[in-house]
C-alpha cells in the first residue's frame, strides 16, 4: 500500500519568507562551511502536526477531520520574533525564529488538530507544542567547537519582531525526502471559516 509522508502546517506570506531569508543570510556570514543544512526560505512554514507516513486511502479521512475543524474555527494571529535553537545552546540541532501566541489562539487550535488526528490513530506528541520556524538543521557530525560558535552567532544576531501572521487557512502538506532536503507539496489548503 502506498503511503504519503505528510504534515499539517500554516504557510507563510512571501514578505515574511523574505525577512527569514535575510536572517539566514546574516547567520550564514558567520557560519560558512559549517555542517548546517539551511531550509529554503520558500519552504519555511509553521508545523501544526507531523503525521509521518499516511496510508494513501486515509488521506481523505485526514482531510475530512481537518475540514471539520476549519468549519468551527475562524482566522487568528501569531507573532514572529526572536531567534533560538533546540534543544539548547550547548547542543544546537535546530536553529529557529520564534513564534509567540499572545492570545493563545494558536495553542488552542493546535490542540484541536492534535486531538482530531489522535482520533484517527496518530499519537499525541510527548512534548509540549513549541511553535517555531525552522531556519536550519545542524548536522550530527558537528563538533563541540561548531556548537559553541553556532550558539555565539545566535546570541550576536538579534531578531526583533518580524511581524504578525494572520492565519486564514491550513495546509495538509506532502513531504518528499531528497538528498538536498525535503520538497513540500500542498495536498489541500483549507480556509478557516468558523466564527470563533
Amino acid at each position: 500500500m502506498v503511503a504519503v509522508r505528510s504534515f499539517i502546517a500554516v504557510e507563510l506570506p512571501d514578505a515574511l519568507q523574505q525577512q527569514l531569508a535575510e536572517v539566514q543570510r546574516r547567520l550564514r556570514q558567520g557560519l560558512q562551511d559549517f555542517p548546517i543544512r539551511w531550509v529554503r526560505p520558500e519552504s519555511i512554514h509553521l508545523t501544526l502536526k507531523f503525521l509521518g507516513m499516511v496510508p494513501a486511502p486515509q488521506i481523505d479521512e485526514v482531510i475530512a477531520a481537518l475540514r471539520g475543524l476549519t468549519l468551527e474555527r475562524g482566522p487568528f494571529m501569531f507573532v514572529v520574533e526572536g531567534l533560538g535553537c533546540f534543544p539548547d545552546p550547548r547542543h544546537p540541532r535546530v536553529i529557529w525564529v520564534g513564534v509567540s501566541d499572545p492570545a493563545r489562539a494558536l495553542a488552542s487550535f493546535q490542540r484541536l488538530v492534535e486531538t482530531s488526528m489522535q482520533q484517527l490513530g496518530y499519537p499525541m506528541e510527548d512534548r509540549p507544542y513549541q511553535p517555531h520556524l525552522t531556519l536550519a538543521r545542524v548536522s550530527r557530525d558537528a563538533m563541540p567547537a561548531h556548537h559553541r560558535q553556532i550558539a555565539e552567532m545566535i546570541e550576536r544576531t538579534p531578531v526583533g519582531r518580524l511581524g504578525e501572521v494572520r492565519v486564514e487557512e491550513i495546509t495538509l502538506m506532502r513531504s518528499d525526502l531528497h538528498p538536498h532536503g525535503a520538497i513540500y507539496t500542498p495536498i489541500i489548503r483549507l480556509p478557516l471559516r468558523g466564527k470563533i
